[in-house]
């Protein structure tokens, strides 16, 4: 799978498929696939993430340690 990595606020990093979209208002993300469906809907703080939304079958991982959000899954072919 072919990632990238991308700043958010407050040191935070969010690691993609290379194919997803990221859309932000100040602290707050939409991440988009192919198809434009959103994946995942999110905010960040100093040290806290939250989700408002996410694809029913979303698999990510947050370390707050590193801030860092790992979205493991790849685009449908």
């Amino acid at each position: 799978m072919s990632t990238k990595s991308n700043p958010l606020q407050y040191g935070w990093t969010l690691i993609t498929h290379s194919s997803y979209q990221i859309y932000s208002n100040k602290n707050c993300y939409v991440v988009m696939d192919e198809e434009n469906d959103a994946v995942i809907r999110f905010g960040v703080q100093e040290n806290e993430v939250e989700v408002f939304s996410s694809n029913w079958n979303l698999n990510y991982k947050v370390n707050i340690g590193f801030k860092t959000i790992k979205i493991m899954n790849s685009p449908e072919n």
